[in-house]
């Protein structure tokens, strides 16, 4: 399913409002995903050029939602300034929080869809969610005058054909945040498309050296993951 919704959600926090977000649907639906429907583990992906500081505070501990979060960080000088590699998730919580931070602009499908081929995917198999939550904002895509990112439809289009592979394809796409209309509407346009059945393009990717250097970045932290992701982890950075 998709969800059209506004303002954008990822950034609020329990009793904090910031980055134009107010309240955090898709934390909210993982929540009553597990009190009121019993699942035991959901995954949330997040795909926004900002890291989703709120969604990740609210389940830093609880091994029962996976995060996954690609988004530009630049050392910690990118909006919110949060989301590090090295922040993997607290007590039960540990090695249930992926950060894949990018550390400047111009990042593009190659770079999302090795990141996707190499960490994402091999890690969301191995914890096997029972429904997957995309927290689907478009200021990655190319013509986002605040993201810097290039990111086109077709590639928003493939990373979800991957994700629709998991929990039976019960999988929903929220929006978030996104600066440019022309771009949100062709980007989600191609995921919907995805999402209704339709075959995503051919996308070649290309292996640069810099984003094999940010995948094994990621890694490195394999030791703090548990049991769910870590046998997919190990083999990631395997490269």
């Amino acid at each position: 399913g998709a969800a059209v919704v506004r303002p954008p959600g990822h950034h609020a926090e329990r009793e904090v409002v910031m980055g134009f977000c107010f309240f955090n649907y898709v934390a909210a639906a993982a929540a009553v995903a597990k009190s009121e429907f019993g699942l035991k583990r959901v995954l949330i992906l997040d795909w926004d050029v900002h890291h989703g500081n709120g969604t990740e505070k609210m389940f830093i501990n609880d091994p029962s939602v996976l995060y996954i979060s690609l988004h530009r960080y630049d050392d910690g000088s990118f909006y919110p300034g949060t989301g590090p590699a090295e922040e993997v998730g607290v007590r039960e919580g540990a090695g249930y929080n992926v950060n894949i931070p990018w550390p400047h602009s111009g990042m593009g499908d190659a770079e999302y869809l090795l990141a996707f081929e190499r960490v994402v995917m091999p890690i969301a198999r191995s914890y096997n969610p029972e429904l997957v939550l995309v927290s689907a904002g478009f200021d990655a895509a190319h013509g986002d005058p605040l993201g810097g990112c290039n990111v086109t439809p077709y590639g928003y289009g493939q990373m979800t054909n991957m994700l629709r592979g998991l929990a039976g394809g019960r999988m929903v796409v929220a929006l978030e945040g996104g600066y440019n209309l022309r771009s949100i509407s062709r980007s989600m346009e191609a995921v919907v498309r995805v999402l209704l059945g339709d075959a995503p393009p051919e996308v070649q990717v290309p292996e640069g050296e810099e984003i094999e250097e940010e995948v094994q970045e990621v890694g490195k932290y394999r030791a703090m993951v548990p049991r769910a992701a870590g046998v997919a982890l190990a083999k990631v950075i395997a490269i």
